[in-house]
């Protein structure tokens, strides 16, 4: 049997009729028809596998638009949720935990799979940029040759969206002493 533990042991999921009652809720208060509801559970780690596709079931017939089934454990129980929910939009969570098994986007619509999520992905790839740099300023006392390998300033004032914002603020008539600026 695979391992369901790890760091988030102890996880607690909610009855199955009260999820239902929360997704027909959510049904009944949609505006928006491109609106999509997506119902997760976590009931895998907590009631096994059979537990979670019944949720699954339980979830579509209320309405959900597309199924969340976390934390499937192996290739063979992917393919167990693909299979089970054929036709079904799924969502695969490629979670840095290593529990879920890395699959490519392509291979994932194969067998089902409409939307794939890459959550802290890019604060975990960062993390470690962060540490060397930090290391070697400590190492030499200076990170002038590393000036390279870095954004430039203006890379990161677009990336934090600093021009569209100076644009609103004329746009809008704030007074040059009050806009944003460097």
């Amino acid at each position: 049997m695979p391992k369901r533990c790890g760091h988030l042991a102890g996880k607690k999921v909610i009855p199955t009729t009260e999820m239902v009652a929360k997704i027909k809720a959510a049904c009944d208060a949609r505006r928006d028809p491109d609106f999509v509801i997506i119902a997760r559970t976590d009931a895998i780690a907590v009631e096994g596998l059979d537990a979670a596709l019944e949720r699954g079931e339980r979830y579509r017939e209320a309405g959900a638009d597309m199924l969340f089934i976390e934390a499937p454990v192996g290739r063979a129980e992917v393919e167990r949720v693909a299979k089970h929910f054929k036709g079904v939009a799924l969502l695969y969570n490629m979670a840095a935990s290593g529990k879920t098994p890395d699959l490519p986007a392509d291979e994932l619509g194969k067998i089902g799979f409409k939307l794939a999520i890459y959550p802290n992905w890019v604060i975990l790839a960062a993390i470690p940029a962060m540490q060397n740099l930090l290391a070697e300023l400590k190492k030499t006392g200076s990170i002038a040759h590393m000036r390279d390998k870095v954004a430039t300033f203006k890379q990161f004032t677009e990336v934090a969206g600093l021009p569209e914002i100076q644009e609103l603020e004329k746009r809008y008539g704030v007074p040059d002493d009050q806009r944003a600026g460097l």
